[in-house]
């Protein structure tokens, strides 16, 4: 994979710049090094570019589903019943106003309410 970069200046005096990000192969014909564009890989995102690059460079990747395994599962449904029913009161109101303090606080009074559910059942 070949990156080539290129400054230009136009007649209204603007410089430019332009990059392009190729996959090509060559190999050898009569003594000569030929050349083919398998690729024109510009219009993906850099992230992705580099993920190419690093895999053709030998880099081995697993699928996400293989690098981590599940444990355990827990249900949520009664998380979201608490969360509707608080919503419902208007308890995240009287937390203050919205942000990631207020989240979190909503977060802990859920977490205690469950905990003292499992202990009750």
């Amino acid at each position: 994979m070949t990156t080539h970069r290129r400054h230009y200046v136009g007649k209204d005096g603007v410089a430019r710049d332009y990059e392009t990000h190729l996959l090509r192969r060559s190999w050898r014909e009569n003594g000569k090094v030929r050349n083919e564009t398998v690729a024109n890989l510009s219009h993906l995102p850099a992230e992705l570019i580099e993920v190419i690059r690093a895999c053709l460079a030998g880099q081995a990747f697993i699928p996400a589903d293989q690098a981590a395994t599940i444990t355990r599962s827990l249900p949520h449904g009664h998380v979201a019943a608490v969360w509707a029913q608080a919503r419902a009161l208007g308890l995240p109101g009287l937390l203050g106003p919205p942000g990631r303090a207020r989240d979190l606080a909503m977060g802990l009074i859920i977490a205690r309410v469950l905990a003292q559910l499992s202990l009750a059942a």
